[in-house]
């Protein structure tokens, strides 16, 4: 038996170290906590198995009141979780963009933002090109999730596929005590899934699973009711995954791990470690403090069960007595209405039609009359219709099937705004907007349970990514082939980005966006970001491919406002050579007057510069004067020569 995490976290498969007794006191414990948290299954699995049949309607021939009576089945439940799927799926996945980076803490220099951005591109990829079952499985999750109430993801890195892989798993194949807390916590999870012999033959081939005898075909595996065929020799085993824990290492602190177990030979023929080596925390004496385990199972809750169950409650719990009594009201009344309508009675003893004089059934055709040798009064006492005495179905039951109905449209917020329909004519817009909303109060709150889970999973496929993805793949999605070693796992870094669906939880319906995008569009040039105002308005309206739409193309400059231009431009030019020739000519003057100024002043007797410079002052004034005259004339002329320019070009738009 190992003695250190070290020789288990390196065996490829942990029971391979461990002795036949070890394995089989381990396998004892498997099974028997499997049996125990079964067994606390069994009324929620009656009840929501009654709830699968009548949203499949699934219905068996009945014999009550009378033979081949009406089993009509009403679908309150199947348009309950219908239209709940329809709405869930297209908020959850409304394109390719699932996902969207976020940055966490101070970015100074936008690194964490350039690297949010790559890690967004590349796991838009993965979920809709790289893992081909990912959206298919989201779509059969929404479609049981509203009728049993809680259902199962199970995400892992596939050594075979090379990839990741999210799964779907039905709420019957994942066991849990009933009254378990939470998965994080929950000491044991079972998942119960099959192999067909060869699956099993080539795990055990390739050191997967640990050699065994397969049971002889005449084994039956009988497991909540499902039997498979004794005589098949190619039928599936059934086998038990569970995430459990156990010391392996005789510290006296048990360690997660994934146990395999064969459920017909009561083998185990997988165990592997549930972490790794940076999950462990160790205290001042060396000995294990706690180990963060590996969760596989995201868990999508429709309602919480009040009874404080793990397990969901769905429109099959709540909908399924109301649904029962619609059937059985629509059914009496059928049965009512068809012996009401019978052409059926009873004939007398005196009456005999010549087929025994002791009477029997008479079948009339269905065309002419029947010759008889009686009055018609003698005929009319001896016979009774039984309509005469049955009597027709009741209107107070009638009644009553309206409001079972109306009843469950109410619990399920299916009425006929929600269908697209509408008594009320003429009714504002903004009323009919307050309506629906109104009437997704109860969805609003559900989404939010599934946009909290659907976050989780992602921080699943986050985290297998930073173990897992190899560099060569993610530089080739994201188109930087000159990327650096190790960057895959350096921008998969939790502590400085992470990810989160780009779907809101708020919007459940395309009404709801809409009003959304139609208020940012009242706030285009008021400062805000006008760019990303339009994207957000085009994306509300759910038109595919925007990106034509929203990258704008300048259209050709007219070739007479480019000749136009040009010809201002070199008027310009010529304007402004002639101001620095004439700049140049005042700075030449001013320094000949600077020197006649100093010769005179060496010439003549007493101080007399300070007259010289208030001349040479007057003259620069007079000089800047004049220059400043011409340049107002040259803009005259400008704008002269461009009003007629302006002019054309309103025109021209004017008669487009």
């Amino acid at each position: 038996m190992p003695k250190t995490l070290r020789e288990i976290l390196n065996a490829p498969n942990v029971a391979n170290l461990l002795d036949d007794d070890k394995l089989g006191e381990i396998s004892r414990q498997a099974i028997d906590g499997y049996m125990g948290d079964n067994e606390s299954l069994t009324e929620w699995r009656k009840l929501n198995g009654d709830a699968m049949k009548l949203a499949m309607q699934i219905g068996g021939p009945k014999s009550t009141p009378v033979r081949n009576a009406a089993n009509v089945m009403y679908p309150l439940v199947s348009v309950a979780s219908i239209h709940f799927s329809a709405r869930a799926y297209p908020n959850l996945i409304s394109g390719y963009d699932i996902i969207k980076g976020k940055v966490i803490g101070a970015d100074k220099s936008g690194e964490k933002a350039t690297k949010a951005k790559r890690i967004e591109t590349h796991m838009n990829w993965q979920l809709n090109e790289e893992m081909e079952e990912w959206e298919e499985e989201t779509d059969r999750l929404l479609t049981v999730l509203p009728i049993m109430g809680c259902c199962f993801k199970e995400t892992y890195f596939s050594k075979n596929l090379g990839r990741n892989v999210s799964r779907y798993l039905a709420p019957t194949d994942v066991v849990m005590h009933y009254k378990a807390q939470s998965m994080e916590t929950v000491p044991r999870i079972t998942k119960k899934y099959r192999l067909y012999p060869n699956e099993i033959i080539e795990r055990i081939r390739a050191g997967t699973f640990l050699h065994f005898d397969l049971p002889h075909n005449s084994i039956e595996t009988k497991d909540e009711n499902e039997i498979y065929g004794s005589g098949d020799e190619y039928r599936p085993h059934l086998f038990l995954q569970q995430h459990a824990w156990i010391d392996l290492d005789d510290d006296g602190y048990a360690e997660p791990y994934i146990l395999n177990v064969h459920y017909d030979t009561k083998k185990v023929v997988r165990i592997v470690p549930r972490f790794i080596e940076t999950d462990i925390s160790w205290n001042d004496r060396d000995e294990v403090k706690r180990i963060q385990a590996t969760q596989h199972y995201t868990k999508f809750t429709f309602m919480h069960s009040p009874d404080g169950s793990i397990y969901g409650l769905g429109f099959g719990l709540l909908l399924g007595p109301i649904n029962e009594t619609v059937n059985s009201s629509i059914n009496q009344m059928l049965d009512a209405g068809r012996l009401n309508n019978s052409q059926a009675g009873i004939i007398g003893k005196n009456l005999s039609f010549g087929a025994s004089k002791t009477g029997g059934v008479v079948e009339l055709p269905v065309q002419g009359f029947l010759p008889v040798p009686y009055t018609g009064d003698d005929l009319r006492r001896n016979i009774v219709m039984l309509s005469e005495f049955m009597k027709e179905p009741s209107l107070v039951m009638f009644n009553l099937l309206g409001f079972m109905v109306n009843a469950g449209e109410k619990l399920s917020s299916v009425n006929e705004l929600m269908m697209g329909e509408q008594s009320i004519h003429n009714e504002p817009a903004t009323t009919s907007l307050a309506r629906i909303e109104q009437g997704l109060k109860v969805f609003s709150a559900i989404h939010k349970r599934l946009y909290r889970s659907f976050s989780k999973e992602l921080k699943l496929l986050f985290a297998l990514n930073g173990k897992y993805l190899e560099d060569k793949q993610y530089s080739r999605v994201i188109d930087e082939p000159d990327m650096q070693q190790g960057i895959a796992r350096s921008d998969y870094d939790k502590k400085s980005c992470d990810i989160i669906p780009t779907a809101s939880p708020e919007d459940i319906s395309n009404a709801q966006k809409m009003i959304k995008a139609q208020a940012l569009m009242s706030m285009l040039g008021q400062g805000f970001n006008d760019e990303e105002i339009k994207r957000r308005f085009i994306e509300a309206l759910q038109i595919p491919n925007p990106g034509p739409i929203l990258t704008v193309q300048q259209p050709p400059p007219d070739q007479k406002l480019v000749l136009e231009s040009e010809r201002l431009d070199l008027e310009r030019n010529k304007f402004e050579f002639e101001m620095m020739k004439y700049g140049i000519e005042m700075a030449k003057m001013r320094s000949e007057i600077i020197l006649n100024l100093a010769k005179a002043e060496a010439a003549e007797l007493g101080p007399q510069m300070e007259q010289y410079l208030a001349e040479m002052d007057a003259l620069v004034a007079l000089a800047t004067k004049g220059s400043r005259q011409n340049a107002q004339t040259q803009g005259s002329t400008e704008q002269a020569q461009r009003a007629p320019v302006q002019g054309i070009e309103m025109g021209g738009n004017g008669m487009q």
